[in-house]
């Protein structure tokens, strides 16, 4: 049985014919019309507003040390956390997970 296999000019003008006339159809697709707007565009830097850094002024570190040690240390702090936020029903913890992995002991 012979098997009949194209040539390779006919291959080449069949790869021709199939990329060249769609393009031609394209070629020749008039050009949409342009829409004209009447809006003005405007154009502002993200860096318009940007302000130096600046020097601040910083207490030394034992003035601060010795603020929050009057105050009560960190644990005042976390007491006032406590006070100005009420707990809301969403915050409590589940019922039996106030115990540690394990169990109560």
């Amino acid at each position: 049985m012979k098997i009949h296999l194209l040539s390779k000019n006919q291959v080449r003008c069949f790869l021709a014919t199939v990329f060249f006339v769609p393009s031609l159809a394209l070629a020749q697709a008039p050009e949409p019309e342009t829409i004209k707007t009447d809006y003005k565009l405007a154009y502002r830097s993200a860096l318009s507003e940007y302000e130096p850094y600046k020097e601040q002024s910083v207490q030394s570190w034992k003035e601060a040390n010795d603020k929050v040690g009057e105050i009560g240390g960190w644990r005042a702090y976390a007491k006032e956390i406590r006070q100005a936020e009420p707990a809301t029903q969403s915050d409590q913890p589940a019922p039996g997970h106030d115990a540690p992995h394990g169990g109560k002991k």
